[in-house]
């Protein structure tokens, strides 16, 4: 099988259709008014894999209350998809049950090693940061749906955990019931826990009669009966409407109509991608009739697909880090999709993480830049108070006049002798 294709939840994708093999897709991606506001990712997720024998698909729905439930949608759904695409038909609902399970309990260490290394961003106030610390002991979680179109059995097996909802439609547009079906919100898959509140709900029934299968989020609410009938400008417009609304969530529909693939339509022609000088990117010349272009990437350990909106300049950068092989498709609302390009290498390495991002490590003493001020380098005439307070010698005595001693000698000399002179020789 191919490997998955993937919406991207840090974007919108409008409604579009597309074919592989003798199916049409018709699916739309939306993020709340308030993701799209903040520029955050979607909760839900949608991702297909197929080819002329068989097609797998699931919609999640992170909860929004777990630690980050985007991460769980997105690892849950590529996971079932991958799962599903190579899985031999189930002949039965219990041995569909306990195979799910086992996967379900299997994938839950590697989940819960991918939710302990993701990264809490440092610039978010303290308050968030640890609400998010204390969010990040519980897992992340979210609900699912996922399915397998086996077109040789002319059987579909389904699984869900949650209130996603699966609905089917004959020739002629009329819903046909489930009876049998249990929509239970408060089950949900544990990046901690596995399968949370219960086992996994399963179904296991024959395709004759049924024309379409649709796949969507409880973000249509009580629209959803508008979906029974939609053409791709009223999906759109129901989108719009929706988001107007202050309860606006996101909105993940899918929906398979099987053997509809009209014989006059033609493939486009395959992009010729070069890269770009300097950079993990690619460009390449638009194809006439591309509404939009696919880039199918496979490394470091994962398959998946970026979306590229059509362009006078379409192009890819690479934001993943590691080493990724890489090929582009050309799509169409209206055509069949061209075939894969030329594979080209493409290498993004990781940027230095900033420290605040490590756990606290021993940091390498740097050198003293600032000096002490001692005595020798204060500039101005003043004594440093880190240094003792030098004590104030005495100065030296000079030498002593003796000539003034001996003329005051000489002058009492003769005074004297004139006393004498006057008192005793008269």
């Amino acid at each position: 099988m191919p490997h998955v294709i993937t919406l991207n939840q840090e974007t919108d994708t409008p409604a579009r259709r597309e074919y592989i093999g003798n199916v049409a897709l018709t699916y739309l991606y939306d993020r709340s008014r308030d993701s799209q506001q903040a520029g955050t990712r979607g909760q839900d997720f949608i991702a297909f894999c197929g080819n002329q024998k068989r097609l797998a698909f699931a919609v999640c729905d992170g909860v929004s209350q777990s630690f980050y439930g985007d991460l769980a949608a997105r690892f849950l759904g590529e996971k079932l998809v991958a799962w599903l695409a190579d899985l031999p038909f189930p002949t039965d609902v219990e041995t569909f049950r306990a195979a799910l399970s086992a996967q379900l309990a299997a994938w839950q260490p590697e989940a819960d090693a991918l939710v302990a290394a993701h990264p809490i961003r440092a610039d978010l106030p303290p308050m968030l940061r640890d609400a998010l610390v204390r969010k990040r002991e519980n897992g992340s979680e979210s609900m699912f749906l996922a399915a397998l179109v086996d077109h040789q059995a002319e059987k579909f097996a389904a699984c869900w955990m949650g209130d996603l909802r699966l609905r089917l439609f004959d020739a002629n547009g009329e819903e046909l019931p489930l009876s049998e079906a249990h929509w239970d919100m408060r089950q949900r898959w544990s990046s901690r826990l596995g399968a949370k509140n219960g086992a996994p709900q399963v179904l296991v029934m024959p395709l004759r009669g049924i024309a379409r299968l649709m796949a969507h989020s409880d973000g249509f609410g009580s629209r959803a009966d508008m979906l029974k009938r939609f053409t791709l400008d009223s999906l759109n417009a129901l989108a719009d409407e929706l988001l107007s609304l202050p309860t606006s969530d996101d909105l993940s529909f899918l929906d398979i109509a099987l053997n509809s693939t009209p014989d006059l339509l033609m493939p486009l022609e395959t992009p010729e991608p070069q890269r770009v000088p300097d950079q993990p990117a690619l460009h390449w010349q638009p194809v006439a009739g591309a509404m939009w272009y696919r880039v199918w990437l496979e490394g470091e350990g994962r398959a998946f697909t970026v979306d590229v909106t059509a362009s006078d300049a379409p192009s890819f950068l690479l934001s993943a880090y590691g080493t990724y092989t890489c090929r582009v498709q050309a799509l169409s609302n209206y055509h069949l999709p061209s075939a894969l390009s030329a594979s080209f290498r493409l290498e993004r390495a990781p940027f230095p993480e900033p420290t605040i991002m490590h756990h606290a490590e021993p940091v390498p003493a740097k050198p003293i830049t600032v000096k002490q001020p001692t005595v020798q380098s204060v500039a101005v005439p003043t004594v440093s108070l880190l240094e003792p307070v030098p004590t104030p010698q005495p100065k030296s005595a000079e030498p002593f006049d003796w000539s003034l001693v001996t003329a005051i000698a000489a002058g009492i000399s003769v005074g004297l002798a004139v006393v004498w002179y006057f008192t005793y020789m008269q």
